[in-house]
């Protein structure tokens, strides 16, 4: 008999200078057996990183050919698709094929990971047609082990994120780090 998830419940407090957005939020999220606490908070801070009403978790790992997190639009058609911890460019490929008005996001923590989507993205014969926007975000690792130490299911966290930086007050103890962005497929209007 498969494990269960366990249930996560995070109170966001988001302040996203750079995209005028202040949000209060509670997220709930299924971590899955398998799933490590660096990835469950990788999710999380995606979440914030990426706020919109619409978006929200996916059904995590559980099913692998779907997003950590997505957005849907009012006819149902995915508008924003984002993958946390590593992306294959050709499942990237496949998500601009078949989701041509998505945006699409990888949010990473390896500097490796990341270089490795931009060579595999380099080397598509042809663009994606539509909206084609991918960015590509590589987190801090020591920010992202910092809040993956903590283990309680409920957390309450108050996020501003300015600048390529992420401030994070959990329960009165203060975490920050940088996230670097980068838009190798991108119309300029669309950028975040």
């Amino acid at each position: 008999m498969a494990l269960p998830s366990t249930r996560y419940e995070f109170r966001l407090t988001l302040s996203h200078v750079d995209r005028g957005i202040d949000a209060q939020k509670t997220a709930i999220v299924a971590r899955h057996p398998s799933e490590t606490a660096e990835h469950l908070m990788l999710r999380v801070l995606a979440y914030c990183l990426l706020y919109d009403e619409r978006l929200e978790f996916g059904p995590g790992l559980c099913d692998p050919e779907v997003a950590d997190l997505w957005a849907h639009d009012l006819t149902g058609q995915i508008t924003t698709w984002v993958e946390c911890g590593a992306a294959d460019p050709d499942k990237v490929r496949r998500v601009f094929l078949h989701h041509s008005q998505a945006e699409v996001h990888a949010v990473l923590v390896d500097p490796r990971r990341r270089d490795e989507l931009l060579t595999g993205v380099a080397s598509w014969k042809k663009t994606p047609r539509g909206r084609a926007v991918l960015g590509v975000w590589t987190v801090d690792a020591d920010l992202l082990s910092a809040l993956a130490a903590r283990q309680d299911r409920r957390q309450a966290w108050a996020v501003t994120l300015v600048g390529g930086h992420a401030y994070i007050d959990i329960a009165g103890s203060a975490v920050d780090g940088p996230i670097e962005s980068t838009f190798p497929l991108d119309a300029p209007q669309l950028r975040r």
